[in-house]
């Protein structure tokens, strides 16, 4: 071997172990930031949770969701308050047209003044093309629970119903109501989230969006009073604390909201020397792409037309799929090409697959610790084209082939077991 063979072999060995140090650095970031909000945060003092009365003299509300009957296993903040009876309100959720609403609807009480703000939220009718009814369906989904007041006892509270707009394998707006004991109000905690094939469950992206939307669908309203905001500074996830009041009243139409266009994006591949010289390569990176995306549409088509089968068992084989598809499909495409482009069209293909599924899943926005795990997850996935490239070389088994086959497994198991 030449000093220019023990060179390049040099440097072959630092660019993948660099590799695999940034892999290592993303994934233990990732799991840093996953546990970084629970450092030094006191839970709630379970004797003096905060509580609001959404109406005066009547039941007391915690403003939040929790896991567990304990306050301390909180989650996401109550961001709307329904007023009239819990059955109005579910109907008017979900089939407005079909209530039988009287000229006038008096309410009890209003909402209590050192409590909430009654400042009237306008809304212009011409200002959205209001023309995209969305469905509302029932929903399943992890149980949460809410804690009520009354008279000095307390109780808590799982979900009324759950109902969501989308589907559960793939992006929706997802509701947990809780009627209030006393009959007077529903809590509504209302949020957009996806399916994380990494996770295994719901990635939450926010809360504030589609308590707008939601919110939006009311305004100008016959079947509504008024719509106010309501400060119970209970900020969690991109929520700013200030709850919507929405008072039911009047004769219900139906209700329409401004949809979600579909913004196709085009790509155009130019053919040239290059793909002819790295055809392997390139298929490496649009067969990454193809199983990936069809992991997630064959999932949403199999909950379509299994209905009255659970999502989970839908999911299922095709996260087993994903599990060990993605890395043969980097191996056995990744023996006999370029070691540098199998690399490079293994993060490109598999990454390219990831970034359109989160756009086609309606997230824009993603926290530091789920961008560095995708990023290991990359990484890994191009250690092994890399490694299975460099196979052909040498009759051992290459190192950056077990680094990556492990690294691999290590970064589906930090998220699947809740490390991320």
């Amino acid at each position: 071997m030449s000093d220019d063979d023990g060179l390049i072999e040099l440097e072959t060995d630092a660019a993948w172990i660099a590799a695999a140090v940034l892999l290592v650095a993303c994934l233990g970031g990732a799991v840093v930031l996953a546990e970084w909000p629970l450092l030094g945060v006191t839970p709630e003092d379970p004797d003096e949770p905060l509580l609001v009365e959404p109406a005066e003299g009547g039941t007391q509300l915690w403003p939040y969701t929790a896991r567990a009957h304990d306050f301390g296993t909180r989650t996401l903040g109550i961001n709307m308050v329904f007023y009239g009876s819990p059955d109005d309100v579910r109907t008017a959720l979900t089939d407005r047209s079909a209530l039988e609403w009287e000229d006038e609807q008096v309410h009890d009480g209003d909402a209590d003044a050192e409590t909430v703000s009654t400042e009237r939220i306008d809304f212009d009718p011409d200002a959205e093309d209001l023309g995209d009814v969305i469905s509302w369906g029932d929903a399943e989904g992890s149980t949460r629970y809410t804690y009520f007041q009354a008279d000095g006892d307390g109780e808590w509270a799982d979900e009324s119903y759950q109902l969501h707009a989308g589907t559960y394998l793939g992006e929706r707006r997802h509701i947990r109501a809780y009627d209030d004991p006393a009959g007077e109000w529903t809590a509504v905690q209302i949020h957009e989230e996806h399916w994380d094939w990494f996770r295994l469950r719901h990635t939450v992206t926010g809360v504030s969006e589609s308590q707008r939307e939601l919110e939006s669908e009311f305004m100008n309203d016959p079947a509504v009073e008024t719509v106010v905001r309501m400060p119970f500074e209970n900020e969690t996830a991109d929520s700013d604390g200030w709850v919507t009041g929405i008072y039911l009243a009047g004769a219900a139409l139906p209700f329409v909201l401004s949809g979600f266009v579909a913004r196709p994006r085009k790509a155009v591949r130019k053919v040239s020397s290059f793909s002819d010289r790295h055809r392997r390569e390139i298929t490496l990176g649009v067969a990454l792409f193809g199983l990936y995306t069809a992991v997630r549409w064959l999932a949403i088509t199999g909950e379509i037309l299994l209905s009255d089968v659970s999502p989970k068992v839908v999911a299922a084989p095709l996260y087993v799929a994903l599990v060990f598809g993605v890395p043969a499909t980097a191996y056995l495409l990744g023996k006999g090409s370029n070691k540098t482009w199998a690399f490079a069209f293994a993060t490109l293909g598999l990454g390219a697959a990831i970034i359109v599924d989160f756009a086609a899943m309606g997230v824009s926005v993603l926290p530091l610790r789920v961008v560095l795990h995708r990023a290991a997850v990359l990484i890994a996935v191009g250690l092994i084209a890399f490694g299975a490239a460099k196979s052909v070389e040498q009759a051992e088994r290459p190192q950056p082939l077990v680094v990556g086959i492990v690294s691999w497994f290590v970064v589906l198991f930090a998220s699947l077991f809740g490390y991320v």
